[in-house]
């Protein structure tokens, strides 16, 4: 028999063990991810010794009455199956009937097997024929014949050709034409017919008294195969020419977070994002592959953040303009609050992130830092189901240091007080030996300071309704949500968010014409304090924080609480009652018209409205304040607004030409943004009653500002896909923008990308059998940087600090330059993806090199111009390049176990490589070409001198002095590598999903918080300082400590804190996401008509493991609130 094996015998296949040890080093780190490996190896070899099936092929049959085993030999003829059978297995087989085009392999073999004596199975690409044991045949039953019909549509509407259409428990099947539509005949015996297609799931229907059936399949995606959003249009994995890493709302519900951007730490090649605080509304810092702009006070490093088509209008700015407990604590200029807290992670459908030039450049200017879309929930064609999600979670800070006791502190203070030399006293405050904490306070009184700041848990509440539908031509979605969560700080402390999102979608009956609209209402009401309690610590722990009558202690046992350590001004009693509160309301709408104007031409036109307000109150009651003092109470009132709208009309003509789809697409861009803020400081209120009344101060203090900004834009795309292997995309946009002079508004941008998908090539197919998929990809193109603020071209004024002879001024504060350009970045990148065993599993390398040069800066001046600076071009050169790396494991044990483990890793490089007479300009101290811009530059810390107990620098000059020229470069804080591994199981109705981020870097440790702090003062330490030096010979990380602002060792801590002594090893592995979901049995609630219905337990931040000297090393400070662990449970509900 041709292409056939007849075996008289059975056959027995001895499987091949293999076995793999590995091992490795006991540093932590290497340790975590040599243990990410081993999953993901381990993963592989279970998967390669899996059953391999053949790829999903097509069969077309037209035969009546033939013999089985010629069906056998036209299937093996049509695919690259072979069969496995015996001539007496086929004897008392029946003639086979089959009229199928386009049909899948198991759809055909199911005909054909149809009230037949055998069976089979499938093993890789053999079928195996096997007897089955004989059931009695019912008689046959006389009926009319009867005539079905009808069309298969997928959840769009759109028609689905060569679908399969059976009759179970018969031969009798066709396929649905180029629209959807079929038609069979069958005697009325038969009720059920079951509905196919690759890439869908398969539907049974029953056959009533209709003969008409519009069938809706859904579908089963492959994760390549997956829809992602790119710039003006959607795409797969499997045909994107660009650089784009999706993360869907699967993984976002998984997280108890309250802001998007919590949802993307780990979870994209080259993104780093890191929360500044644990502090209620905080916000993150959010860099995609590395730095690119010298002079970030001036060019923000930010990507462009678009939400449904519409850019968000404050981006990742922070929104407040007073000061807010989020800042941070001596530079309040640092942190804030992020205007992300005002989304709803729930309304969110999938965030796409655009890296390379393919993606970005058809942003142009806005798309150098890249672009983040956000894309929001849309109802769906079926039936209307009603969502309700509720959960509650509890958090506490994750990682801090443990503090000294009172017995520890006291012995602390008594040995520096003894190096001195001096005698503890109480005579003058500051003086030599001052110690009341000593002589005066109850030296056996403990306060556990951090306890009582950071001890206390933080509740959360989540209530998320949804109500969708629809049919082909209509769908909707309207949804609301409510967050309370409160402070660890204080329960009356607490920000809560409401929320509303819609959308709704129609096209009419022929598809011509369509509208999209959709918006989301938020208000966020943050109740906050002014200072970050976790910068007190490290008060004496023998000082109680509430005198006997409940109010802030400023004075006990008679000692002032200001003449104590540094002079404390306040105390966290006091600062509690000093309030804050946040009011962010954000509007979003977007509304989009497409029409068909002919086959392959359609028109589109975008409209989107973003508003965010922001209104602000924090206020100083006289409760606050220390009684001692003659300040009155005051307050503070800052509000901001921003608009924009945008236009974007767009035309899309869509040809086949040859054996290849060909997408051209036309557009242009109108925006204006709008922008305007005031602040007033009101001083000297003679009642706390009337903190809220301007008008009741005594001195008022203002400021408002004002700026507009005007964007337009014309680009073009051009895409092209021959037979799904060679694919080719090229884009270009000229961009104008208000932020540059007269002659320097409009740049060019562009790009070109290409894929080779070298898996859909006949040899590969032949011969790489287990190879499912295989791509070449790579692109280069340019993109700009206008993100320097308004108006820097211009001669700027402003209110001078001090008038004249009490008249008020002007100073300037931008000197005129109409002819600075566009900061450009040239991107290059090259990857390859393949997919192995049915894409099973998954792997993918890129790497990619961007380049910025025409920096735009601001270049120091000398005083006697009477200006800082001037903006100009600078033609200094920085690097981004690094690799990419990401695979996925899928493994199906058995029909309710499955397995999916996935990693990924980035290797970043930043460099400075070239900057014209860096050594004579202001940022010779920051700076070094062929180094990163993160570069460590300080005194080289050479630790404590075992002789004298004292921190110790290197002269390097030898000079006797210690200045900048003994400055050297020891590193930089850029990570090293950086990514996230994870590891879902699945098993009936459960679901455990284990999500960990890592991080290889340098960091500031905790010595970098005590500059003016150093152990031996009347300020308390954390435990670590119990390693100091105390007499000739030790080998110590801490030096002798000292009480006084003056002498060697009070030097020595100056020194360590300008030297690279401050940082150290804060590389980490931390569990970031653990969900864990169940099930419940639809029939539990068939009564009320619940369709589907899960409990889960989740957590965030659950545990970190790290070496790193210091509380958490995300953050850094031990004077900042670490980011919260939190633990939640909830339960959802479909109707």
């Amino acid at each position: 028999m041709q292409n056939a094996l007849l075996l008289q015998d059975s056959v027995v296949v001895q499987p091949v063990q293999s076995i793999f040890t590995t091992t490795g080093k006991n540093h932590i780190f290497i340790k975590g991810l040599i243990t990410m490996k081993l999953i993901v190896l381990l993963t592989i070899v279970a998967c390669l010794q899996a059953n391999a099936k053949g790829y999903a092929q097509t069969i077309n049959l037209s035969l009546k009455d033939v013999a089985l085993e010629k069906v056998f030999k036209e299937i093996e003829k049509q695919s690259s199956y072979h069969f496995i059978y015996t001539k007496e297995q086929l004897a008392s087989t029946n003639p086979v009937s089959i009229d199928i085009v386009n049909g899948m392999i198991t759809a055909v073999l199911d005909i054909c097997f149809r009230e037949q004596p055998i069976m089979y199975t499938l093993q890789e690409q053999y079928i195996i024929v096997k007897k089955k044991e004989e059931k009695k045949r019912a008689d046959p039953i006389e009926a009319p014949l009867i005539s079905i019909g009808g069309k298969v549509v997928d959840e769009e509407g759109n028609a689905i050709p060569g679908a399969t259409i059976a009759l179970k428990g018969s031969t009798i099947a066709v396929a649905s034409n180029d629209n959807g539509e079929w038609r069979l005949e069958y005697e009325g015996k038969f009720a059920v017919i079951a509905i196919s297609s690759i890439g869908y799931a398969t539907k049974e229907v029953d056959v009533t008294d209709k003969n008409y059936f519009i069938i809706v399949l859904s579908r089963v995606i492959n994760k390549l195969d997956e829809t992602i959003i790119i710039a003006y249009g959607k795409t797969t994995q499997r045909l994107n020419t660009g650089s784009v890493s999706k993360v869907s709302s699967e993984e976002i519900r998984k997280q108890p977070v309250s802001n998007p951007l919590a949802a993307l730490q780990g979870r994209v090649p080259g993104l780093v994002v890191t929360q500044t605080s644990g502090v209620t509304g905080s916000s993150f810092k959010v860099e995609l592959r590395g730095r690119s702009s010298l002079d970030l006070g001036l060019s923000r490093n930010d990507p462009l953040f678009i939400i449904d088509g519409v850019p968000f209008e404050p981006g990742n700015l922070p929104t407040n303009q007073l000061v807010t407990a989020a800042n941070q604590p001596g530079n309040t200029g640092a942190g804030g609050l992020s205007a992300f807290n005002s989304i709803n992670p729930w309304d969110i459908e999938s965030i796409e992130v655009l890296k390379d030039a393919d993606a970005t450049s058809i942003y142009g200017s806005r798309g150098a830092n890249g672009v983040i879309l956000i894309t929001t929930k849309k109802g769906n064609a079926g039936k209307t189901k009603l969502t309700v999600n509720l959960n509650s979670g509890w958090s506490k800070p994750t990682r801090t240091m443990d503090m000294l006791n009172t017995q520890q502190y006291v012995a602390m203070r008594q040995e520096a007080i003894s190096n001195d030399g001096f005698v503890p006293n109480v005579n003058a405050p500051f003086g030599n030996g001052y110690a009341p904490d000593l002589l005066v306070w109850d030296t056996t009184l403990y306060v556990d300071h951090k306890e009582l700041i950071l001890g206390n848990t933080a509740v959360s509440n989540d209530v998320n309704i949804s109500l969708s539908g629809g049919n082909s031509q209509t769908q909707f979605m309207i949804s609301g949500g409510y967050h309370r969560e409160n402070n660890v700080f204080s329960s009356d402390l607490s920000d809560r968010k409401a929320s509303m999102h819609f959308n709704i979608y129609h096209s009419t009956i022929d598809k011509k014409l369509s509208v999209n609209l959709s918006g989301f209402y938020s208000n966020d009401d943050n109740r906050l304090i002014q200072k970050d309690l976790t910068q007190f610590i490290n008060l004496p722990p023998n000082f109680l924080e509430y005198d006997s009558s409940g109010n802030p202690n400023w004075i006990q046992n008679g000692i002032p609480i200001s003449n104590v350590g540094l002079g404390y001004s306040t105390v966290p009693a006091a600062e509690l009652l000093k309030t804050y509160r946040s009011v962010n309301d954000n509007l979003l709408g977007n509304l989009s018209i497409n029409y068909s104007i002919v086959k392959n031409l359609a028109a589109k036109c975008n409209f989107g409205y973003n508003q965010f307000t922001t209104d602000e109150v924090s206020v100083v009651p006289k409760t606050s304040l220390n009684p001692v003092s003659n300040e009155l109470a005051s307050s503070n009132f800052g509000n901001g607004k921003s608009k924009s709208w945008i236009i974007e009309p767009q035309i899309e003509y869509s040809p086949t030409i040859g054996s290849g789809r060909m997408q051209i697409l036309f557009g242009s861009t109108w925006q204006e943004r709008t922008t305007k803020s005031e602040t007033i400081s009101a001083m000297n209120y003679t009642s706390d009653l009337l903190l809220n009344s301007i008008a009741a101060a005594g001195s008022i203090t203002a400021r408002n500002n004002f700026s507009e900004y005007h964007y337009s834009a014309f680009f073009t795309r051009l895409n092209y896909n021959w037979k799904d292997k060679y694919i080719v995309t090229a884009s270009g946009r000229r961009d104008g923008s208000s932020r540059f002079g007269p002659g320097s508004r409009f740049a060019n941008f562009g790009s070109i990308g290409g894929a080779w998908i070298f898996s859909n090539e006949t040899m590969v197919k032949e011969k790489v059998s287990f190879l499912s998929f295989g791509k070449l990809r790579g692109s280069y193109g340019t993109t700009g940087n206008d993100q320097i603020g308004d108006y820097k071209y211009l001669d700027l004024w402003g209110s001078a600090p001090r008038g004249y002879q009490g008249v008020p001024g002007l100073a300037p504060s931008s000197l005129f330059n109409p002819n600075y350009e566009w900061a450009i970045n040239k991107k290059l990148e090259g990857a390859i993806e393949l997919g192995f065993l049915k894409d099973k599993i998954l792997f993918s390398a890129a790497y990619y090199r961007n380049r910025c040069n025409n920096q735009l800066i601001n270049y120091q001046l000398p005083s006697q111009t009477g200006a800082e600076s001037i903006v100009q071009n600078f033609p200094a050169l920085v690097e981004n390049s690094g690799f990419e790396l990401t695979a996925s494991v899928k493994i199906v044990f058995a029909k309710d176990v499955e397995w999916i483990s996935s990693a990924l890793i980035t290797i970043p490089k930043n460099k400075l490589v070239s900057f014209p007479g860096l050594a004579s300009s202001s940022y010779a101290l920051n700076y070094e070409e062929g180094k990163s811009l993160s570069i460590i530059k300080a005194w080289k810390y050479k630790g404590v001198d075992a002789a004298t107990g004292i921190y110790t620098i290197e002269d390097k000059n030898g000079d006797g002095q210690f200045n900048d020229a003994d400055y050297v470069v020891s590193g930089n804080t850029d990570p090293d590598f950086y990514g996230g591994f994870q590891q879902i199981i699945r098993y009936k109705g459960f679901e455990l999903s284990l999500f960990f981020d890592y991080r290889k870097q340098i960091g500031r440790n905790y010595l970098a918080a005590l500059a003016n702090n150093h152990p031996g003062l009347a300020v308390n330490q954390p435990e670590i300082v119990l390693e100091r030096w105390q007499k000739p010979g030790d080998i110590a990380s801490v030096q002798k400590y000292t009480s006084t602002y003056g002498g060697p060792a009070a030097f020595g801590a100056y020194y360590l804190t300008n030297s690279d002594g401050i940082y150290s090893d804060a590389s980490f592995i931390r569990l970031k996401n653990l969900s864990l979901n169940y099930f419940l049995p639809a029939k539990w609630f068939k009564k009320i008509h619940v369709d589907n219905s899960r409990v889960f337990v989740q957590g965030q931040n659950l545990f970190v493991v790290t070496d790193y000297k210091g509380s958490d090393p995300e953050t850094q400070n031990i004077l900042v609130q670490p980011p919260l662990k939190t633990i939640a449970v909830g339960v959802q509900f479909i109707f």
